[in-house]
């Protein structure tokens, strides 16, 4: 067995929370998942805050790293699209990571604000392909990510119950935020 360090850990962690929500992650059931006994998580974390913590700033950067790889070589509404399907593709992949990234408020650090700010950096190159004013950039970083935390923490709690499919509704979203940018270009 590879040795037990805090990134193994806390990738395992993702793991079970993925699986089993991250309600489920207890120290017990994860040094049980790792094979050593419970006393023995402690000289790599403190507890099950740090734990979740953890699994939140993996998630934060995960997601950014997952966001950047789409992006890349697209401009405009291409990378727009790219980014919002990469980022409801990661969280619906990662579910209990997801619950534990809304811990963000919980947990501020200035490691959570780094990561954090990494992906609003991001999100704000993606949107320079748009003629926006810098509040407007703000405004329109703050509207994607409250669009895509919203629908997926939506979808991912099969709380869409229409007929219609739910990707259809998130293209369709997506799109009207396109055109919504387009329309306050100067």
């Amino acid at each position: 067995m590879a040795k037990i360090d805090k990134q193994m850990i806390t990738q395992v962690a993702a793991g079970m929370a993925n699986k089993n929500g991250l309600e489920k992650v207890t120290l017990k059931e994860l040094a049980k998942e790792l094979g050593i006994r419970s006393p023995s998580l402690y000289n790599h974390i403190q507890g099950l805050d740090e734990l979740r913590n953890s699994v939140m700033l993996y998630g934060w950067s995960q997601l950014g790293n997952s966001v950047a790889m789409s992006a890349i070589g697209k401009s405009g509404d291409e990378a727009v699209r790219a980014m919002c399907k990469s980022y409801r593709d990661y969280i619906m992949a990662n579910p209990g990571v997801f619950d534990a990234m809304m811990w963000l408020n919980r947990n501020s650090s200035q490691e959570a604000e780094q990561t954090t700010d990494d992906l609003a950096r991001l999100v704000a190159m993606i949107l320079a392909g748009y003629n926006l004013g810098e509040n407007e950039k703000i405004h329109a970083s703050r509207m994607f990510r409250s669009f895509l935390q919203g629908f997926c923490s939506i979808d991912k709690n099969n709380c869409f119950s229409d007929p219609v499919p739910v990707q259809e509704s998130f293209d369709f979203a997506v799109e009207i935020l396109i055109k919504g940018l387009a329309s306050l270009e100067k």
